[in-house]
């Protein structure tokens, strides 16, 4: 008969088998590519799940768990980047120089750069939303679940957020058109 602790090691062992790699996909996503502090996410949030399993809590719905979870601890480590960057000097206190006229790369914007201006000027659950379906092309139940909601819910939310999306991309596309 298996004891406690081998049925935690095993329903862990299961559960980073079956979500491990698309819950590190959403936090590199969530943190910007910030490898490193993504990847402590996705490792608290797997042991935050093992200690409750050997507790002997049990868990309907693991996935929703450990994405929430993790999306915590992001948000923990967004906090922690926000503090470390208070004491540096940013942007604004710089002078603008401008970029030499004949520099060719002076007006242009790399897409990378664009899609995170653009990701900046949404709320935080908008970004965790738009990680969720467009980067982790996640089904729309499986973010219901995650967001606790119902799909039709979710689906709104999803059509909320790509009618934002096109409302703040349609200024840049026409002065590109414009000036290109």
């Amino acid at each position: 008969m298996p004891t406690d602790k081998q049925n935690a090691d095993r329903q862990l062992s299961a559960a980073y088998e079956q979500y491990g790699k698309r819950l590190t996909n959403y936090c590199y996503a969530r943190l910007k590519e910030n490898k490193n502090a993504a990847d402590d996410c996705v490792q608290n949030a797997f042991l935050v799940f093992y200690r409750r399993l050997l507790t002997g809590e049990v868990f309907d719905n693991p996935k929703a768990f450990l994405y929430r979870t993790a999306d915590n601890m992001c948000k923990k480590a967004d906090e922690e980047a926000i503090r470390k960057t208070s004491k540096t000097v940013t942007l604004d206190n710089i002078a603008d120089i401008p970029a030499p006229e004949n520099d060719p790369h002076a007006t242009e914007r790399d897409y990378d750069e664009i899609r995170d201006i653009l990701l900046q000027k949404l709320s935080e659950d908008e970004q965790r939303l738009y990680n969720m379906k467009y980067v982790e092309n996640m089904p729309l139940t499986e973010i219901a679940e995650i967001l606790r909601i119902k799909p039709s819910a979710a689906a709104k939310r999803t059509s909320r957020l790509r009618a934002k999306i096109h409302s703040l991309i349609e200024p840049v596309l026409e002065e590109y058109t414009k000036g290109g």
